[in-house]
């Protein structure tokens, strides 16, 4: 129970991700994404929206800042962070926590976004298991295993 009481010290974190898993259909996951900022939840269709979507809302939020910035041809706007920062939970993390996915659910702090990928924890929610990633792809084959099972 000791990765229960760990987590739960993150729970609060501002960047606290509900990934509901409802679909693997030939490898390819599908769900919801919930956050605290939004209370419609975030749809994706394979693991690259879902990267994808997660890295918006952590641009969004600043939190984690990413340690590298994307490259870009088309000039974007430089924003500061206080003009890009949500401010305003409109749920609680209690709420959001509650969702289910079909498949799995999986309470996700990523806590840093260094070398151009993310470290963090999730939290197997239906196994009340820890699981700890050093980068992008090792969360995702934690995630596709867990499916697996």
């Amino acid at each position: 129970m000791e990765h229960n009481q760990q987590y739960r010290r993150n729970f609060l974190a501002p960047n606290l991700l509900n990934i509901c898993v409802d679909s693997n259909y030939n490898g390819e996951v599908g769900g919801r994404v919930y956050h605290c900022y939004n209370p419609e939840p975030i749809i994706f269709s394979n693991v690259i929206e879902l990267v994808r979507e997660a890295e918006q809302f952590f641009d969004d939020i600043a939190f984690p800042q990413a340690s590298t910035k994307t490259r870009s041809l088309v000039e974007k706007d430089n924003k500061t962070i206080a003009q890009v920062r949500r401010t305003e939970k409109v749920t609680s993390s209690e709420e959001v926590a509650q969702k289910r996915g079909k498949l799995g659910t999986f309470l996700t702090n990523v806590r840093f976004r260094q070398n151009s990928t993310w470290q963090g924890e999730a939290l197997w929610v239906e196994q009340e298991k820890a699981i700890r990633f050093s980068n992008i792809l090792d969360f995702i084959k934690e995630l596709d295993e867990a499916l697996q099972k």
